[in-house]
């Protein structure tokens, strides 16, 4: 008994389009790829831009030090405030949901 092939036959025509299709959905899926990329860090440095200026609190950035606090933070601005309230000011302008901060953070703090 003979081996039939069942497989699809196309024309030369048929895998010319088969070959365009193919080509056709890989370039969709780069160039979509690469809209997305590029709609994603264009959102990402709009909102890092505005982050500070949408709490309405002029702000400067400092680099979070071995054992320091956000208390420790605070004080060492030197604003004539009372530290809670610069405390609270630097959590509502990095939109912190803990006080815990790390050593190398950067974050954004109350110039007055």
């Amino acid at each position: 008994m003979s081996a039939q092939n069942t497989g699809l036959r196309l024309t030369t025509r048929g895998r010319q389009a088969v070959r365009l299709l193919r080509t056709l959905l890989i370039a969709l899926v780069v160039i979509g790829g690469a809209l997305f990329l590029a709609t994603q860090s264009f959102s990402a440095a709009a909102v890092a831009e505005t982050e500070s200026e949408s709490v309405g609190i002029a702000a400067d950035s400092v680099v979070v030090g071995d054992g320091e606090s956000l208390w420790t933070v605070a004080a060492n601005l030197g604003i004539d405030r009372d530290t809670r309230d610069v405390v609270s000011d630097i959590i509502e302008i990095n939109h912190l949901s803990t006080p815990t901060v790390h050593p190398g953070q950067t974050l954004d703090v109350p110039v007055s």
